[in-house]
């Protein structure tokens, strides 16, 4: 069967997607999905999953242009862009409020708001520590309601280019390969989370841009992700309340003597509250909060393992010793308790509810944390309307590159939401205009070994790219990488092998996360000397500290087949519209 339009993917971009889909009346459609109950969307959040949108509370007041403002100004992001998702924010949260999100409000109807990461407004809102399971559920359920088909346990292995058009793509199924063909493509599959060892994407979630690199598309601000401290038994971002409680950090050795290495730091109290605003990674704040960071990854490079005990105070904690505020936080949220569980549990509950709700009890036992791989601000490069460079392939959601330097915590799951309808709205208008055939053909399914080395192969990438590609880049190590990375993926059929059916899966994966991590690789060698140290990354060469460039905040990284170039940003619309011009269209 042809359909007009396959959506790969089943989180929070997809369904929505899918369901804007069917609204403009493209009802030949169909959303794949490795495992349904997967993903991104479904399973991650924080203390209170932040979601970004324009500020209908504050008495200041709010605007389209301030908000897209302060959205360029994280640096390395279209005006265009910004504008986009700031013009298209409302619109899209008060759908999510329709389908039963529940987001919370005042008696009057009004949604209050809060600071997030990266911003100084009150934009921010939250339905809890799972915004975005809720957002995935409640438009799951919608387009099941419409009838939309959905076919769970189809992996996407391959997109299926001709004449650098998309026209559709090769899945696993069954241990099978299964061409399907379409008119366009949509991409809903979140970053390549595979990356990285330390990660706090869910176990299972993967991405597939290495099947948009292999395919010819280009990568908009590769380079540019975001780190922070999380739990990695259970996967959870330890941002806001997690911090602002104040719990003691433990480094235990393999002897298991415990030390409290934060107490090196001056100030260390505050600056541990001050991560639960300041939760990601910031190269520009290694003299500030992100010390915290920095020092977690130095114990876990020593071979210690790190943890949060909320159980008892740093062993110097004292009301008086915090600033003013600190302390005026605490005191305005009711948050006096003795310990660290006492006061997260006065000032969010549901933050200790959840980790007891996946087998942790912060009451009876330390936390382990990492620093870890959270977000992917840039990704897959897409115009105005979420289209690639290659003609009918569409990326929404985490996998498209639309964000730069910094990013205003929860202004991805807006993305989510504004890229759906972007694409929407440009393919009612736009399907006919693109063609599509019926394929038959696919590609070969690996040969069985007698061992298996893929897994082995997976790990031994995974950790080297968390210790020299992530929040600190090493370059020399990084070029080692690459290299090693460059000859894996040459003498992939090779130098690979699996020995059973059941490893095809993870064949494919290995395969795309090679050919990310390649990317990211090259990305960083082409972009740390002009960009440096900024955002997310620090950039070590030598030994010393590789300085930020901030002229580059002004341009775009784009990594393509020829390489690593730089665009400069356009500005944000200025074009006046006459309302009863508008009125006559």
């Amino acid at each position: 069967m042809i359909y007009d339009v396959i959506i790969i993917g089943s989180g929070a971009s997809g369904y929505a997607v899918a369901e804007r889909l069917y609204a403009n009346g493209i009802k030949n459609i169909c959303l794949f999905s490795e495992k349904v109950t997967c993903g991104t969307s479904r399973n991650a959040g924080s203390d209170k999953q932040t979601y970004y949108k324009l500020d209908i509370s504050s008495p200041c007041g709010d605007s389209v242009r301030k908000m897209a403002e302060d959205l360029f100004n994280g640096g390395s992001m279209n005006g265009s862009d910004a504008y986009l998702e700031a013009a298209n924010s409302l619109r899209c949260f008060m759908h999510l409020v329709e389908l039963g999100v529940p987001f919370p409000k005042d008696p009057y109807g009004v949604f209050h708001g809060y600071r997030t990461d990266h911003d100084n407004t009150n934009r921010a809102t939250s339905a809890g520590p799972l915004t975005s399971r809720y957002m995935t559920e409640r438009l799951e359920e919608k387009i099941r309601e419409c009838g939309i088909e959905v076919r769970d346990g189809y992996t996407a292995v391959k997109l299926i280019i001709k004449d650098k058009k998309c026209c559709g793509a090769y899945f696993l199924n069954g241990g099978k390969i299964v061409p399907v063909s379409a008119k366009a493509v949509i991409l809903c599959t979140g970053a390549p989370a595979a990356i990285y060892e330390n990660s706090v994407y869910p176990i299972g979630h993967k991405g597939a841009t290495g099947l948009a690199i292999e395919a010819g598309a280009e990568l908009q601000n590769f380079q540019e992700w975001q780190y922070g401290i999380a739990s990695k038994k259970f996967r959870w971002n330890l941002s806001g309340s997690y911090q602002q409680v104040i719990p003691r950090y433990v480094s235990v050795d393999n002897n298991g003597n415990e030390t409290e290495f934060l107490k090196a730091l001056p100030d260390y109290l505050n600056l541990i509250f001050l991560k639960g605003y300041e939760w990601p990674f910031d190269s520009n704040k290694t003299g500030g909060s992100s010390q915290v960071d920095i020092l977690v990854s130095r114990e876990i490079a020593k071979g210690n393992r790190v943890y949060l005990d909320y159980m008892h105070n740093p062993s110097d904690f004292d009301f008086s010793l915090l600033n003013d505020a600190s302390s005026d936080y605490l005191e305005k949220a009711d948050t006096s308790g003795i310990t660290p569980i006492e006061r997260l549990l006065q000032l969010n509950p549901k933050a200790y509810e959840l980790y007891l709700n996946n087998g942790i009890d912060l009451k009876k036992e330390y936390l382990e944390i990492g620093v870890c791989a959270q977000h992917n601000n840039g990704g897959i490069r897409v115009d105005a309307h979420g289209e690639t460079n290659i003609k009918g392939l569409f990326c929404a959601g985490e996998a498209s590159g639309r964000f730069g330097v910094y990013r205003p915590g929860g202004a991805a799951l807006n993305d989510t939401q504004v890229g759906a309808l972007l694409i929407s709205d440009h393919l009612k208008d736009s399907v006919a205009e693109y063609s599509a055939e019926e394929f038959t053909d696919s590609p070969e399914l690996p040969k069985l070994s007698e061992k298996s080395d893929i897994s082995e192969i997976n790990s031994y990438f995974a950790v080297r790219m968390s210790e020299s590609a992530a929040n600190v880049r090493n370059i020399e190590k990084i070029k080692a990488i690459a290299s090693e990375l460059d000859a894996l993926l040459n003498g992939f059929e090779s130098r690979t092998h699996i020995s059973s059916a059941d490893e095809y899966e993870d064949y494919f994966a290995l395969r795309c996360a090679t050919v990310s991590r390649l990317a990211l690789c090259r990305t960083i060698l082409g972009c740390a000397e002009k960009c440096g140290s900024r955002g997310g990354c620090m950039y070590i060469e030598n030994g010393e500290k590789i300085p930020e460039n901030t002229e580059y905040r002004k341009f775009i990284t784009v990594t393509s087949a020829d390489g690593v170039s730089f665009i400069p940003v356009d500005r944000i619309p200025t074009e006046e519209y006459v309302f009863e011009k508008l009125l006559k269209k």
